[in-house]
Parts: structure tokens; sequence; C-alpha cells
């Protein structure tokens, strides 16, 4: 696998549980770390190993990722 970084920004604000959509990204940290998915009403899936996890309720930061990596994988060269 390629190693990849990307920036994100986490809500100073923590929000309740039942504020956020499905597949929204959020940590349970204001500081964004081991952030978390939110797959249905009662369910989120750690990114860093895919586990569900049951939610009942609570609050939660929200996080935002930028939308370009900022090392791109380096590409094997094309042989022809």
């Amino acid at each position: 696998m390629n190693t990849v970084e990307y920036s994100g920004l986490a809500d100073r604000t923590a929000v309740e549980w039942n504020s956020l959509k499905n597949y929204e990204m959020f940590s349970l940290s204001a500081d964004g770390s081991f952030p978390m998915m939110k797959v249905s009403r009662s369910k989120a899936v750690r990114l860093a190993d895919r586990e569900v996890m049951m939610v009942g309720s609570g609050r939660c930061f929200r996080v935002s990722l930028s939308n370009h990596p900022n090392q791109k994988p380096k590409q094997a060269p094309v042989s022809a």
C-alpha cells in the first residue's frame, strides 16, 4: 500500500450524534484524532481498522478532509 497524508479540519464545538448525517466523519476528540464515520443511526466505523461500533448517543466533533492528499503516491514507471 502507498502512504498518503490528508489535511483535515476538526470543529472546535461538539455536536450531538443525532445531528450528524450518515457517512459524515467525526472524532470523539477535539483534535480530530482517531477519525470515525457514521454509517447508520446507531453505528459508526473506525477508519483506522474498519471496526464497526454501536453508538447510542453522545457528542462528537465533525471532521472534514481536504480534497487532495499532501503527498501523492509515486507511480511506478510504465514500461513499454
